[in-house]
């Protein structure tokens, strides 16, 4: 070797360069002879071999995409109208929802709720709450967001109170405020200027908790010849009867005492 002359291999072809290669001459061509015969058939199947791999890497790819794009559009439904995360309640199995019409409040369209003071106006309203507290198991108790005490002499039952029966509760007490002459006199109905601060203060948690967003609606009245909202409209409703029906069967027979009670 000549001094200042490197050596650098000559690189390989590899098989697929060999057989596109072609020579003028017969004698030097490869595949005149078997071992370029057996390149020539490796070189095709390598080939096709590369072929299913880039299609196979497009569709996977295609797929990926599309997935992709799904679960964005997904994950965007499941943020815009997201099903509710309800908290455990020992009541949740009660819960049936229903289309209701509601009542205007008005005219001939007033409920026994709004009638004037009365022992049936009175039973109507007891009769949706007024039955008491609520007993339920130690295991449903421990299944509670918020601890709850155990029934003084029950080592396995836990006492609550579902939140409506309070809340109705409070309702029928500012009811009653409107009406002083006739429960004046009634034991058990004189409340405090906190209470009644505490009883408006929890109607209004609850309904921005619970946010109606069912529609009203202006409609023209016949009655008055002009365009007016109307409130006698329907609502999803969650039946009350069942819930009610539920804190009957769970009510405690006998009047709650934690006195001397740890």
């Amino acid at each position: 070797m000549k001094p200042g002359l490197m050596y650098h291999p000559t690189p390989q072809d590899s098989l697929e360069d060999i057989a596109l290669l072609k020579s003028d001459s017969p004698e030097e061509d490869c595949c005149s002879t078997k071992a370029c015969a057996k390149a020539s058939v490796y070189v095709q199947q390598l080939r096709r071999l590369k072929l299913f791999i880039a299609l196979e890497s497009l569709v996977l790819a295609m797929i990926f995409g599309a997935g992709l794009v799904l679960f964005n559009n997904r994950a965007s439904i499941i943020v815009d109208s997201a099903a509710p995360h309800f908290l455990y309640s020992p009541a949740q199995g009660a819960i049936k929802y229903e289309t209701q019409v509601f009542h205007e409040g008005f005219g001939s369209d007033r409920s026994i709720y709004q009638q004037d003071p009365s022992p049936e106006v009175d039973i109507a309203w007891d009769d949706m709450y007024n039955f008491g507290m609520s007993k339920i198991t130690k295991e449903e108790a421990s299944n509670l967001v918020n601890y709850t005490y155990r029934l003084p002499g029950e080592e396995d039952h836990h006492v609550i109170q579902l939140d409506v029966f309070h809340q109705i509760h409070c309702l029928n007490m500012l009811r009653k405020a409107l009406y002083p002459e006739y429960y004046r006199d009634m034991p058990g109905e004189h409340m405090d200027k906190s209470h009644w601060s505490h009883c408006i203060e929890s109607i209004r948690q609850s309904l921005v908790c619970s946010a109606d967003i069912s529609p009203l609606v202006w409609q023209w009245i016949d009655r008055v010849q002009e365009v007016r909202i109307v409130g006698k409209i329907a609502h999803t409703c969650r039946n009350f009867e069942k819930i009610r029906e539920w804190g009957l069967e769970r009510q405690l027979p006998y009047e709650l005492n934690f006195t001397g009670f740890h």
